[in-house]
Parts: structure tokens; C-alpha cells; sequence
């Protein structure tokens, strides 16, 4: 526990501090754990928490911060433009910190000039940017090429979050325990769920005694999924439960998003799926002015699906683990995906050892050392 100095103890005037945080696997990976972490100290700071508008929310975000510790406010993408531009009249304690755990940099600046509290980002954005005070390394290579004068390496804390939760879902008996992860936004169930099912087919006639799971975020319901009914008929689902089921499978299905890092540091193995359904592309977001483009009416879907077919081609890795450690840790199969390569890779994992990942970049106790260096801005 982090105790703190006897001046500040029982300060009713207790620092702010002003988090910003964009998508499910940012709230439930960064957020839940550093304030879990920052609830142990003896006079924790307020938390007010903003969601600023981003393509890549999925609009359940406030569901679940609201129920985190420490959280004394959350704002929703209007709230937080509001709020940013002056609305709500507030008086800021004297000591506070803008803390950047994803979205849009610009709603953490106007914090930032709002407040007149320092600004710390964490993870992207590593050239430097006007109003970051202080850079937060997720990786060690962001670390070594930020221009930041202030920085520190803080390492992921996706790592803490798996480093806390321990898996205790009792299964079924069946071998191998194959499971599959369609994400966090719900549009993409409509084509993600009849693909999975002719994967489960297919694997069934190879595995007969295979088990076959499913995991949705937890503020989802089966209503919300479609073809709820032929999927329970072949897999057993799950809703809040993925860390458990990933920690117990064999070989875990998945689209690019958080759950490949988990992955990765639960040391399963796991084939990344990037299917290419026209229907659908649309509403896939993208970076920087593709999605502005993808957004132009006439022309915006046929801009959109070209950008996303290009993106699906030419990018050589789109899993995050791929990326970081410049190989195929998990294979990736990408666009006009046949069930018949599904099987091979299947067929050729369940071959190999699952994979490893070198401490040095991703080492242990990250949360911990974001939470000393919070805490010692804070209080001094």
C-alpha cells in the first residue's frame, strides 16, 4: 500500500484528477487497473472521467466506468465537449493532473487549459505534441523514439490487468477448447456470428470432441447478438467471462483489438481473423481522414471500402503482438477468408508450443509505477 505523507492526510480539498479514456479494451485493461491500484492509497484523489466523441467507442463505455472505484463523475461524448468548452461551472482544487488513457488529444488539451493541471499522456502520440507535459510509454521502442523531454516507460498495463485476474470458470469436458472473439462492437456480430459458425462446422468434422466457446463483453446481452439462437445450438456463450475462457482454451480465434495482447501474455495460442465483408465496411472505423472521407455522402462507402481493402493488403501486420515483436506471433488471415485455410492454421497451431514474449518489453507492474508517479505528482 502507498501511504502518504501526514500533511495531506485527511485533506477534505483532495487533488482531481481528470481522466480521459475512448474504447472498452481502454477501460477495462487501463482504467479498471490503475484505479484499483489508486483506490489503495490512504486519501485517494476525485476521479471524473470523460469519453470524448471517437470513432472507435462503442457507446457502452459509461456502463462500466460508472460502477469502477474512485469514480465521482463520468461524462458521455456531450458532456465532455460541453464541459470542455466551458460549460459547468467547476472550481478546480489547487493540485490535479489531466491523465490521457485514450480518445482525442484535443478534449485533453482544452482540460488541460481549463484546469491549469499538467498534462500526461499515455501511450500513442509519440512525437511530441503541444501541452503534454509528460510522455507514457506503453512499449519500450515508443519509449526510445519519443521527442517528449519528460518521459517515462511505464510498460502495458494490459499486463497488470492479466497479472490480476485469475480464471475460475469451471468448463465442460471436450478437446481442444477452441475459442472465438468477435470484439466489442456489436454491428460487426451481424457477419462475424455466420462466419464463426461455418468455422465451428467445419472444425467439428476434424475435432468431434472439440469444444467450442464464444465470449462477449460483459454489457451485452444474447438480445443484442444476432443469430443468437443457431450460435448456442454449436457453442457455448459467454457474456464477461473472456479473460477466464482465454486463460482455459487451446486456441483462441480473434479479431485485431486488445484481447491479441492478452493473448499473447496468457501464452495461448491464437489465429487473428480479419474477414472482408463489403456490407459491413462502412462502419468499420479508421484512422486520421479516412473516416472523414468514409463519411461523404454518394462516394463515402466507396471510399471507405477501398481505404479498408487497401489497409486489409498492404499492411503487414494489423494485430498489435505482430506489430510490436515484427513477426507473425499469431498468424493473421486477412479478406476474402475460405474455411479451408482456417483449417490448415488451425491444424498447423494446434502443432506448435504457444507463444512467448521477452520481459524487457513487456515487463510486469506497470500499473504500479503509473500509480507512484500519479501519486508523487499529486501529493508531492
Amino acid at each position: 500500500m502507498i501511504t502518504l505523507p501526514k500533511w495531506c492526510r485527511g485533506t477534505l480539498n483532495r487533488p482531481l484528477l481528470l481522466v480521459t479514456v475512448n474504447s472498452p479494451g481502454e477501460v477495462a485493461f487501463w482504467l479498471s487497473p490503475f484505479l484499483e491500484e489508486l483506490e489503495k492509497i490512504v486519501v485517494p484523489p476525485r476521479v471524473w472521467v470523460f469519453t470524448p466523441p471517437c470513432q472507435f467507442r462503442s457507446g457502452k463505455e459509461e456502463v462500466v466506468i460508472q460502477d469502477l472505484p474512485l469514480v465521482e463523475r463520468v461524462f458521455n461524448p456531450q458532456e465532455t465537449v460541453w464541459f470542455c468548452f466551458g460549460g459547468d461551472r467547476v472550481a478546480f482544487p489547487p493540485r490535479g493532473l489531466v491523465l490521457f488513457l485514450g480518445g482525442d488529444l484535443f478534449y485533453a488539451r482544452l482540460l488541460k487549459f481549463r484546469s491549469r493541471y499538467p498534462l500526461w499522456v499515455y501511450d500513442g502520440y509519440p512525437r511530441r505534441s503541444p501541452g503534454v507535459d509528460v510522455y507514457l510509454a506503453r512499449f519500450q521502442e515508443d519509449f526510445h523514439r519519443a521527442s517528449f523531454v519528460k518521459k517515462f516507460f511505464v510498460g502495458d498495463l494490459l499486463r497488470s490487468f492479466v497479472e490480476r485476474s485469475v480464471g475460475t470458470l469451471t468448463l465442460p469436458p471436450g478437446f481442444p477448447r477452441f475459442l472465438f472473439l468477435p470484439g466489442s462492437r456489436s454491428f460487426a456480430y451481424q457477419y462475424l456470428v455466420p462466419f464463426f459458425l461455418r468455422c465451428a462446422e467445419a472444425l467439428s468434422l476434424f475435432f468431434p470432441q472439440g469444444l467450442f466457446l464464444v465470449a462477449f463483453p460483459s454489457y451485452y446481452t444474447p438480445g443484442d447478438v444476432p443469430f443468437f439462437q443457431e450460435l448456442s445450438e454449436r457453442f457455448l456463450p459467454f457474456f464477461g467471462e473472456t479473460s477466464s475462457l482465454i486463460a482455459a482454451s487451446d486456441l483462441v480465434f480473434m479479431v485485431p483489438g486488445s484481447s491479441n495482447l492478452e493473448v499473447l501474455y496468457r501464452k495461448r495460442r491464437g489465429l487473428v481473423l480479419v474477414p472482408f465483408f463489403q456490407e459491413a465496411a462502412s462502419r468499420v472505423p479508421v484512422m486520421g481522414a479516412g473516416e472523414f472521407l468514409g463519411r461523404m455522402p454518394l462516394w463515402g462507402k466507396i471510399v471507405k471500402r477501398w481505404i479498408l481493402r487497401r489497409m486489409i493488403r498492404s499492411s503487414r501486420f494489423l494485430s498489435l503482438p505482430n506489430q510490436i515483436l515484427r513477426k507473425a506471433v499469431f498468424p493473421e488471415l486477412r479478406g476474402e477468408i475460405t474455411i479451408e485455410r482456417v483449417l490448415q492454421e488451425t491444424l498447423r497451431l494446434l502443432g506448435q508450443e504457444a507463444p512467448d514474449f521477452p520481459e524487457e518489453l513487456f515487463p510486469s507492474q506497470a500499473v504500479e509505477k503509473l500509480v507512484g508517479l500519479v501519486v508523487e505528482e499529486l501529493y508531492g
